[in-house]
């Protein structure tokens, strides 16, 4: 599994993790945004391959996703913004996931099935 390290997070967006555990090369980072009460919360761990994210409006959970099998999280900036592209390989499917920190917070998620 390729992910980014703890100083790429913090080189790329100013952000340090929130949660370590090295036996589990779990990483968890938090983003709140700029303009409303909006909080991104994402984790990941190399050894269980597996990539969590949950959004929160102010202290209730609107939406909480995860899934395992990653292949690979990798930091991106363009037009569209800042953040990770996750991708997953979940039996005959692709999984994609673009988590946005900048400008503002925000998760798509999509499953494709390969024919």
């Amino acid at each position: 599994m390729k992910f980014p390290s703890t100083s790429d997070f913090l080189e790329e967006f100013g952000i340090e993790p929130v949660e370590l555990d090295p036996s589990l090369a779990l990483c968890r980072y938090k983003k709140k945004s700029e303009n409303s009460e909006l909080e991104i919360d994402v984790s990941f761990s190399a050894v269980m391959k597996s990539f969590q994210i949950m959004l929160r409006l102010a202290t209730q959970e609107l939406v909480v996703i995860s899934s395992e099998n990653v292949k690979s999280i990798e930091l991106v900036r363009d037009n569209a913004g800042a953040g990770l592209h996750v991708v997953f390989e979940i039996c005959d499917s692709i999984s994609e996931a673009r988590v946005t920190f900048e400008p503002e917070v925000s998760c798509r998620w999509w499953t494709l099935r390969n024919i």
